[in-house]
């Protein structure tokens, strides 16, 4: 293999891109893999859940040991006030597969990057990819720090789709709505997610570790923009019922950020020499808590999609991974309509249109890249174990 040559790049270092370079390094180990991270991991990210249904991948990815040791907070319970003003409570005690965990994302995404370089990838940080050419049968990527030429590309860059074009693919946005997140210190917390509907969207708060905390309000990007102003946000939360008493008065804000949260998928799901992975494949809203989740399974996926690749079997790899989309999104958007439109009891634009969009979504959906003439099981053979 010439110099600047590797068999897969994995484009972002998120967790689609860490888990698809582990489970490569796994299954392949004979192959090259360099997993290029425009970002450093540093920065603050907002707090999500990892359902205690990954063990099993992150078993799998061979990190479930180092990520049990790390610090971690358990969701012991998930608290809503959804449907009405009073708070409704789901205990892990009561689930089978226990309790989950509330994470500090960017520790996270720090422990599964040291891993894949442990693992044998290399892991290039602050390298971000800036475009992609076909070049013969492989990808000339150019980087802000150079160039890298991969027989095949692994796309996981999140909710940042600027290389849909290059790739031919087309990004299809099924909702919009945008996250107004708000971190706090000094601010313990007693192990819960907590929910709450609102006239201008909906709460959530969770406690992170070494006594941070969380606070975010979902709203529609045209309703929820007054939201990005400090004192608007924090008149909104003084008017939660549920969530403002969680912050003490000894909590301190130390970050903030708005991010987009609504769906969006990319169609088709894998092309030429490439598949795409986690929010870059399909973006889910946050109230679905699927996202790291699906983010950890379509990576590992997509490793194997990569390698039928490698060894020429570049339709059927695409095939069967566009099976694994079109599961992914079976049910998704009616299920979620449905969430939404049993909390809608206010007359606000932002519940209007919930209401509306669970009258659209009782007829059939159908994810943008899917082949229903697929007959192979291959979502259900590559993934046992998980």
């Amino acid at each position: 293999m010439r110099p600047g040559r590797t068999d897969v790049a994995v484009v972002g270092g998120g967790p689609a891109g860490a888990a698809a370079a582990l489970a490569m390094r796994r299954h392949a180990p004979a192959r090259r893999v360099v997993l290029l991270e425009a970002g450093r991991h540093d920065r603050v990210k907002p707090g999500e859940i990892l359902p205690a249904a990954a063990r099993g991948l992150l078993r799998q990815i061979g990190v479930l040991e180092p990520f049990l040791a790390g610090d971690f907070v358990e969701c012991r319970a998930v608290v809503s006030a959804w449907a009405g003003d009073a708070l409704e409570e789901r205990n892990s005690i009561f689930h089978a597969q226990g309790a989950g965990w509330q994470l500090d994302r960017a520790l996270f995404d720090r422990l599964l990057l040291e891993a894949a370089a442990t693992a044998g990838a290399e892991v290039r940080l602050g390298s971000a990819v800036h475009s992609a050419a076909r070049e013969g049968q492989d990808w000339q990527l150019k980087l802000s720090d150079g160039n890298v030429v991969a027989g095949t590309v692994i796309w996981a860059t999140g909710r940042n789709w600027k290389l849909a074009r290059p790739l031919g693919a087309k990004l299809r946005v099924h909702g919009q709505l945008a996250a107004y997140i708000r971190f706090f210190d000094r601010a313990p917390g007693d192990c819960r997610l907590v929910i709450e509907a609102r006239p201008e969207g909906w709460w959530y708060t969770a406690d992170l570790p070494r006594q941070r905390r969380v606070v975010a309000c979902l709203s529609d990007p045209d309703l929820g923009g007054e939201l990005r102003n400090a004192a608007s946000w924090y008149r909104a939360l003084a008017a939660t019922r549920h969530i403002a008493p969680l912050l003490p008065s000894s909590a301190r804000e130390i970050a903030s950020l708005a991010k987009s949260a609504g769906t969006a998928g990319v169609d088709p799901a894998a092309g030429e020499r490439w598949v795409a992975a986690g929010d870059t494949l399909f973006a889910a809203d946050p109230l679905s808590s699927r996202g790291i989740t699906h983010a950890l399974r379509s990576g590992i996926l997509a490793a194997y999609a990569v390698s039928d690749m490698l060894d020429g079997q570049d339709e059927l790899a695409r095939t069967r991974y566009a099976m694994f989309a079109e599961q992914g999104f079976a049910g998704y958007a009616p299920a979620l309509a449905a969430h939404y439109a049993a909390a809608a009891r206010w007359d606000t634009a932002f519940w209007r249109r919930r209401r509306r969009q669970a009258e659209e979504e009782r007829r059939p959906v159908t994810f943008p890249g899917s082949s229903r003439s697929a007959k192979e099981s291959w979502f259900e053979a590559k993934s046992e174990g998980t």
